[in-house]
């Protein structure tokens, strides 16, 4: 019976057994580190320390298993926005979501991985996750007194430096890797692409 168990969840002797989820979390590691085409079943089950069998406990393909790991990413991703959308003062629910977005490192290597994929299912989920977040930018400069073209405007302009930084950091660009690079990047960042309130006076004037 011992036996049928472990063959069953197809872990190695001695081993935990591991679950669904444990292998989404594996598949988003192998591909921010090498990409969606670099994953397979038996690397990643080496990396879990278990058999194939425990693969097919929880998936059916490698397509499946794909599919599901990148659509918990996007749950993650917009679990994160909808957090600092609770934030109720623009400038700093603005100045919120650029620390948070900046200083992600493990979306940073998801993101530009999935970006240089040809997967429809990858290229998809990054259109959500830019509509989603070009539309709570906008709505944001759009509440700290922008009219609509310069808010959409402002709006692309800070999603596309936020692209930028992630590809540059990806290729080990100086002055953008050390964490305190990086924190001074952010805060000129923000000091640059939100408006304070007297900015936002002067522009009026």
């Amino acid at each position: 019976m011992v036996k049928g168990v472990v063959k069953k969840t197809g872990r190695a002797s001695g081993v935990p057994a591991r679950s669904a989820l444990d292998w989404e979390n594996a598949a988003l590691k192998a591909i921010a580190a090498n990409g969606l085409r670099s994953v397979s079943i038996p690397h990643l089950a080496r990396s879990l320390g278990v058999t194939k069998g425990s693969f097919y406990w929880h998936f059916r393909s490698l397509k499946g298993l794909i599919e599901a790991s990148l659509w918990r990413w996007e749950e993650i991703d917009r679990a994160a926005l909808e957090a600092v959308s609770q934030v109720e003062d623009p400038q700093m629910r603005l100045t919120a979501l650029f620390v948070q977005a900046m200083e992600s490192r493990d979306a940073h290597a998801l993101y530009v991985a999935l970006a240089g994929s040809a997967v429809p299912a990858a290229a998809a989920i990054l259109r959500r996750i830019f509509d989603r977040r070009l539309k709570f930018l906008v709505d944001s400069y759009r509440q700290l007194g922008l009219d609509p073209l310069r808010a959409r405007e402002q709006a692309l302009l800070a999603y596309t430096a936020y692209v930028g930084v992630l590809h540059l950091r990806r290729q080990r660009v100086r002055g953008l890797c050390a964490e305190k690079d990086l924190s001074a990047y952010v805060a000129h960042a923000v000091r640059t692409l939100i408006p304070t309130a007297r900015d936002r006076r002067g522009a009026t004037t």
